[in-house]
């Protein structure tokens, strides 16, 4: 029993990507919005694949997309996208921020620096976050992120002919620490 009790137990913090030693949480289906311009129309382009993984108490942040999960309303660039197969974005860097705060506070904003990995080219990266206090049920509060990528400094080419810039948006539920 009590060892039954125990893998109940151990499957929780599993499911949840929550761990009360290190307070991570992780998930796999969150959302990232990015818009540009293809063959002189403005675009835009969403997946609901985004990874994302959160270290609270170190202010961590690492994110990867499948380059293919990404869907625009026009199909010729989304044929192009789903050529990529295999492409990952990835993101890994730190919030400048001492942790993640899940109890009420006010609206912080912040840089968060580290590094992108972008088709085979791995630059240092920063972006704007903001982290917004949004009690409901489970949920702590909203992370937010706001970036430009250069497609041109990732050796990326002939994706966006002319356009080499996209904006990516994403928004992030964090959820409350255990015993919150």
């Amino acid at each position: 029993m009590r060892l039954g009790l125990m893998a109940i137990w151990v499957s929780w913090f599993l499911v949840t990507g929550i761990s009360s030693a290190a307070q991570v949480y992780q998930t796999k289906s969150g959302t990232i919005l990015a818009s540009g311009r293809y063959r002189g129309a403005g675009v835009t382009a969403v997946s609901n694949q985004l990874f994302m993984h959160l270290n609270y108490d170190k202010a961590e942040m690492h994110l990867r997309l499948v380059i293919p999960t990404i869907i625009t309303e026009n199909d010729s660039l989304n044929i192009l996208l789903q050529k990529l197969a295999g492409q990952e974005l990835v993101f890994s860097g730190k919030m400048n921020i001492a942790f993640v705060q899940t109890k009420s506070h006010p609206k912080q904003k912040f840089a968060t620096q580290g590094t992108l990995f972008l088709n085979g080219v791995s630059r240092p990266f920063s972006f704007i976050s903001v982290l917004e206090h949004f009690p409901r049920g489970n949920t702590s509060c909203i992370l937010s992120g706001d970036f430009l990528i250069d497609l041109q400094l990732f050796n990326v080419k002939n994706l966006l002919p002319g356009e080499e810039k996209i904006n990516a948006k994403f928004n992030q539920l964090v959820l409350k620490r255990p015993g919150e």
